[in-house]
C-alpha cells in the first residue's frame, strides 16, 4: 500500500494491527505520523492565536506600526508553517498535503461531535505520553503542547511580548528601531564584507614606433614603396589596437569605480544595521524584566486558550468543519505563494 490515504487506512485497522502499523512507521521517522499530524494542526492554532492577539495590540498603534505588526505576524506564521511542512514532508513525502487535509477533515468532525471512539484510536498512535494517556480532546492538546510544542508556545509568547514592549516604547517616545530590527536584535551580526581591491589598470601600449627610413635610388623604388606601404599598414593597425586598449581601460576604470561605490554602500548598510541592533539590545536590556514577565504571561495565556477553548485548534479557527477545514488547513501550511493562514478565533486583550 502506498503512503497515500495513510490516515484513512490506518484508522480503519483493528486495534492490534493498528498499533503494529504505527510501530512500523516509527522505524522510519523519529515521531509517529499521527503525532506529526496533530502537532501541525495545533501549530496552526498557535499561529492563529498569535495573529489574533497581535491584531488587538495593533489597534492601539498608528498606521505605520500596524503595518509593521502585520508583516511581522505573517513572517512568524510563515516560520511555523515551514516547520510543519518539513515535519510532514519527512513523515509522508509527496503525499504530505493530502494526508494532512484528510486528517484535519476527520479530526475536526470528530472533535465537534465529541467522538471519543476516534480519540481512543489516535491517542495510542500519537504517543508516547508521560503519565496516563489523554482521554479528552482538551487533554490531548495539553499533553501534546507539553511534550512536543512547548518551544513553539514559548516562541509565540516571546514574539507577543516583544511586540507589546515595542509598542510601549514607541508610546513613550523612545528612539526604538523598526519592529523588524527590534525582533531581530538577537541575530548574529553579519560579517562585514571587505571591499574588493580595485582592478589593476591595463597600461596603454607604447607609442607608435617611427616609420622605417626611406632610401632613394631608381633600382630600389619598388622595394621602397612596398616598405612604405607596409609601415603605413602597421601604423594603422597599431592605432586601432591603441584605440581598443583605451576603450578597454575606460570600461575597467568604470567597473572599478562602480565596485568601489557598491562596497561603500554595503559597508554603510552593515554599519547602520549594527547600530540598530546595538540600540535594540540596549533598550531590551533595560526592559528585560518587563519582557520576561510579558513572555510568561502570553505563553500561559496561549496554553490556556489552546487547551480549553472548544475548537481552538480545529474547525472554529479555520472557519470550517470537515472537508472544508481540511482544505483550509492544507492551504494555510502548503500555499507558500501568499499568506493563506485561515481565520483567527475571537479572543481577549493583552495581559497586564
Amino acid at each position: 500500500m502506498g503512503i497515500g490515504c495513510w490516515v484513512v487506512a490506518l484508522l480503519a485497522l483493528p486495534g492490534a494491527a493498528r498499533l503494529h502499523a504505527a510501530e512500523a512507521a516509527d522505524v522510519e521517522s523519529v515521531e509517529s505520523p499521527t503525532r506529526v499530524l496533530l502537532s501541525s494542526l495545533v501549530r496552526l492554532g498557535i499561529g492563529s492565536q498569535v495573529a489574533d492577539r497581535a491584531g488587538e495590540l495593533a489597534r492601539g498603534a498608528d498606521a505605520r506600526g500596524a503595518v509593521e505588526i502585520t508583516a511581522a505576524v505573517d513572517a512568524f506564521r510563515d516560520g511555523l508553517g515551514a516547520r510543519s511542512r518539513e515535519e510532514l514532508g519527512r513523515a509522508f513525502g509527496a503525499a504530505a498535503r493530502e494526508e494532512f487535509g484528510l486528517f484535519v477533515d476527520r479530526f475536526t468532525q470528530a472533535e465537534q461531535d465529541g467522538d471519543l471512539a476516534f480519540l481512543g484510536r489516535i491517542v495510542p498512535l500519537a504517543g508516547p505520553w508521560e503519565g496516563a494517556p489523554p482521554a479528552a480532546y482538551p487533554a490531548l492538546r495539553a499533553a501534546l503542547i507539553e511534550s512536543a510544542l512547548a518551544g513553539d508556545v514559548q516562541e509565540a509568547g516571546r514574539f507577543l511580548a516583544d511586540v507589546q514592549t515595542w509598542l510601549d516604547l514607541r508610546r513613550r517616545a523612545v528612539d526604538v528601531p523598526g519592529l523588524q530590527g527590534w525582533l531581530g536584535r538577537g541575530a548574529q551580526t553579519a560579517t562585514e564584507t571587505e571591499a574588493p581591491p580595485p582592478r589593476p589598470r591595463n597600461r596603454l601600449r607604447d607609442a607608435e614606433a617611427p616609420a622605417a627610413g626611406f632610401t632613394g635610388g631608381d633600382e630600389e623604388a619598388d622595394g621602397a614603396l612596398a616598405q612604405f606601404g607596409a609601415a603605413r599598414t602597421e601604423r594603422r593597425q597599431k592605432a586601432l589596437e591603441d584605440a581598443r586598449a583605451g576603450m578597454q581601460q575606460v570600461a575597467e576604470e568604470r567597473r572599478a569605480a562602480e565596485e568601489e561605490v557598491a562596497a561603500k554602500k554595503l559597508a554603510a548598510a552593515q554599519a547602520e544595521a549594527d547600530a540598530v541592533r546595538k540600540q535594540a539590545e540596549k533598550l531590551a536590556a533595560a526592559e528585560g524584566e518587563a519582557i520576561e514577565q510579558r513572555r510568561n504571561s502570553w505563553s500561559g495565556r496561549l496554553k490556556s486558550v489552546l487547551t480549553t477553548a472548544i475548537g481552538a485548534t480545529s474547525g472554529a479557527f479555520l472557519g470550517n468543519v470537515g472537508s472544508r477545514a481540511g482544505e483550509a488547513a492544507a492551504n494555510a501550511i502548503f500555499n507558500t505563494d501568499g499568506h493563506s493562514h485561515g481565520h483567527p478565533p475571537p479572543g481577549g486583550g493583552p495581559p497586564r
